[in-house]
């Protein structure tokens, strides 16, 4: 399903985290990398050949790193503006994804609070997996990276709109491959009912709804999945959240962008907080593909 992946790298010690994700998605058929690090010079023109030459090593040993872990894998040093440089080079390589790191300095600095990887989600083509990583102190080795048995429980949120559709259709392929489980969830906006639906009229929808569950449900049993669905009012983002700090979960599947509790997110809404604050990998499958 993702063979080849692109690898955002900043070079530092978080994103020497990062690598280590990588090797979990060799369960959904990765084998070759694209080990991408931009270098973004706005201040101080004129030395981008100084840090090109004290990247080069570096670089080097970060792909040295996944070589060991079977990858096969090329690198890419670029000038430029780090998320559409991304861009630019998951489509030049044709990547089936982007892996990149929520915490690290320089393009993965704040990445989660709308620079780079929240840019990424705006402007690529291609699914996103934005995987959180820790260290133990500043300028220390990582700690660990929240990719542990990175699919051992998928929760996907869906607003049943054509962009939900069409991350199940991702979800699906990557079912056959994992068979599960997975966790099907959808939030009612309790501010949007209360405004909008009468008390038979909710309970009807209710009603729709766990049957929109029981066919997504059914698609994915056929493949083999075990799965659970799950409906509840509140606040979508919230319940997304409180989900992904249960610690049931390992990984979060679900696209960019859609109408009802995603509607919006492109610009910041569901998609943007999830990303902010979610303890756990996030899978964003963006609307284009």
């Amino acid at each position: 399903m993702f063979e080849k992946v692109l690898v955002a790298t900043d070079l530092s010690p978080a994103s020497d985290c990062l690598l280590q994700c990588l090797g979990e998605l060799k369960t959904v058929g990765t084998s070759e990398a694209v080990l991408a690090h931009v270098i973004y010079v706005t201040n101080t023109p004129g030395f981008e050949e100084a840090f090109a030459a004290d990247s080069s090593p570096m670089l080097a040993q970060q792909k040295s790193k996944l070589e060991e872990q079977g990858f096969q894998v090329i690198t890419e040093m670029k000038l430029g503006i780090p998320a559409f440089t991304l861009h630019d080079l998951a489509e030049q390589h044709s990547v089936d994804a982007i892996l990149i790191g929520s915490r690290g300095r320089g393009i993965v600095q704040q990445a989660v609070l709308g620079s780079v990887a929240f840019k990424l989600l705006q402007v690529t083509r291609k699914p996103v997996l934005l995987a959180r990583v820790s260290l133990l102190a500043e300028g220390e080795s990582c700690r660990f990276a929240i990719c542990q048995r990175l699919f051992e429980h998928i929760l996907f949120p869906t607003d049943f709109s054509e962009t939900a559709e069409h991350a199940f259709t991702h979800l699906e392929r990557m079912t056959a491959a994992l068979k599960g489980p997975v966790t099907l969830l959808h939030v009612q906006d309790r501010s949007y009912a209360e405004i909008h639906l009468s008390g038979h009229e909710a309970e009807k929808q209710l009603t729709i709804t766990r049957e929109r569950l029981d066919t997504l449900k059914a698609r994915l049993e056929r493949l083999g999945a075990r799965v659970e669905t799950e409906v509840v009012e509140g606040v979508p983002r919230e319940e997304i959240l409180q989900r992904a700090a249960s610690g049931q979960y390992s990984l979060i599947a679900m696209g960019t962008q859609g109408k009802g509790f995603f509607r919006e997110a492109l610009l910041g809404s569901l998609a943007h907080e999830v990303a902010r604050r979610a303890e756990l990998p996030v899978l964003f499958f963006p609307c284009r593909s």
